[in-house]
């Protein structure tokens, strides 16, 4: 396909690049010398001395564009997508600016590669710009393993890409794991302004989880959301609403009478915030830079819950050279509110969260079922270091401590009447586990093997002493 039009463009980088036509400089016969056998030689004429140009302060302006290769694009969306080039005043900032609209046709899959071409046009002073792309794939299906949160996921995936020729796509996932009994949602997500750093994201999904290794229920969840989520240079920004419709089902026959007190339907509307700051070298096993994410949500707006939540994870990694890196990391979480139910409190423990301890085996307990705190806190030091006769980076022998502890602000918790000293316990006595291991960095997981020693544990707690296998993206 191939199209012109007078509008602008946005951000990354392409493929190729070239400029031609722009300026040249050429020689009147006068400046070339001859040499003619009937006369004696002329003195030769030094060549003119050439001229540089300032291409950041040559004004300039874009004339034309045309684009070929691509199969569907939205003249509407071209405009938006090319108008900074449009407004450039200066060869230098045409050139950024079609440089970043090119890259913005790669990173929204409407092209595989983009070359940009550059001429003087021939009516004025102005550039003509061409765009010749390799038009991008329309539909993508792969299936995959996912890990993360103690559970291992094979799933399947569907995307069909540039739906309406803005860069639009549609994505589905099936999953099934070890936890999550079967999972299914469909994502459209519409990039903003023609920029694939904003996007709005439009989604539904269901998921049957199954909660009874560690508490005697499953849980059937069914959601629609809407997002907006933005990418800056200070970090990542999504506003969500979700409508959850939360079922706890199944329950087992020595289910406790507080998991059976919140067995029931609860249709959740929330509201939500979340920032995030990533610099790390690697999101797996970092060796420099850090890690901030702040999540806000408020539910109450509808529905049948009421409360607050926040949730903060930061992490800090500093490389001590000679392959030795010291990373320490800290989450913490509030709920609070008059109606929450299990489904929306915290959990702590398990290998990627605090080590040494079963999954979800430090906090609260009623008999044998984890019932979930609102308050929590973990801290983490782990030091990696390099191995003796092992030249790769990617195994690495790793030292940790880890602590954390988990509560209820009710009456079986913190707020219980006639104890006093609760919060400072809370706050001074955490379960704390140290070990030692082998961390190796996967391209796309981090997976550690410890040996774990609990060396501090409240009556409700399970620790587990031993060897521990942990794969997952974020550890503690």
């Amino acid at each position: 396909m191939a199209s012109d039009t007078a509008s602008n463009p946005s951000a990354a980088m392409e493929e190729g690049f070239s400029v031609r036509s722009i300026f040249s400089e050429a020689m009147s016969p006068s400046n070339i010398s001859r040499t003619s056998p009937a006369e004696p030689p002329r003195r030769e004429v030094p060549p003119a001395k050439k001229k540089s140009v300032d291409v950041s302060r040559s004004n300039t302006r874009i004339s034309r564009f045309s684009i070929s290769g691509v199969s569907r694009i939205r003249q509407g969306f071209l405009g938006s997508l090319l108008q900074p080039a449009f407004d450039a005043k200066t060869i230098k900032e045409a050139v950024d600016e079609a440089r970043e609209a090119a890259g913005k046709l790669r990173a929204l899959g409407i092209a595989k590669a983009v070359v940009v071409q550059m001429d003087k046009s021939e009516d004025s002073d102005a550039l003509d710009v061409h765009f010749h792309c390799q038009d991008g794939s329309r539909y993508i299906i792969k299936t995959g393993v996912d890990v993360g949160d103690s559970e291992g996921t094979a799933s399947i995936t569907g995307r069909l890409n540039n739906i309406w020729g803005g860069g639009e796509s549609f994505e589905a996932n099936y999953a099934r794991g070890s936890k999550t009994q079967a999972a299914f949602q469909g994502t459209l997500s519409i990039p903003v302004q023609a920029d694939p750093r904003k996007k709005i994201d439009i989604a539904a999904n269901q998921a049957i989880i199954d909660n009874r290794p560690y508490s005697s229920h499953d849980e059937l969840r069914r959601t629609l959301s809407m997002a907006y989520r933005a990418e800056g240079r200070s970090g990542s920004h999504e506003v969500l609403y979700s409508l959850s419709w939360r079922d706890i089902c199944n329950l087992g026959t020595k289910a406790s009478p507080s998991l059976r007190a919140d067995a029931d339907h609860t249709l959740k509307s929330s509201l939500g915030y979340t920032f995030t700051c990533d610099t790390r070298d690697s999101p797996t096993v970092p060796s420099t830079g850090s890690y901030a994410r702040v999540a806000t949500e408020f539910a109450g707006i509808g529905g049948d819950v009421l409360f607050g939540k926040s949730h903060v994870e930061l992490q800090s990694n500093q490389s001590l050279g000679h392959g030795y890196v010291l990373s320490s990391s800290m989450h913490g979480g509030l709920l609070w509110g008059p109606r929450t139910s299990i489904v929306d409190r915290f959990f702590v423990g398990g290998s990627t969260s605090v080590r040494g301890f079963e999954y979800r085996g430090i906090g609260p307990r009623d008999g044998e079922d984890s019932i979930g705190g609102d308050v929590f806190y973990a801290a983490g030091l782990s030091l990696l270091t390099p191995l003796p006769f092992v030249s790769s980076d990617a195994l690495k022998g790793h030292f940790w401590a880890n602590a954390g502890q988990c509560a209820l602000l009710d009456h079986r918790g913190l707020g219980r009447p006639g104890v006093s000293g609760e919060l400072a316990r809370f706050l001074t006595s955490p379960s704390a586990a140290v070990g030692f291991g082998l961390v190796y960095r996967h391209s796309m997981v981090r997976v550690e093997l410890s040996c774990c020693l609990p060396i501090v544990a409240t009556p409700t707690d399970r620790p587990k002493p031993g060897m521990h296998f942990g794969l997952g993206f974020q550890f503690l």
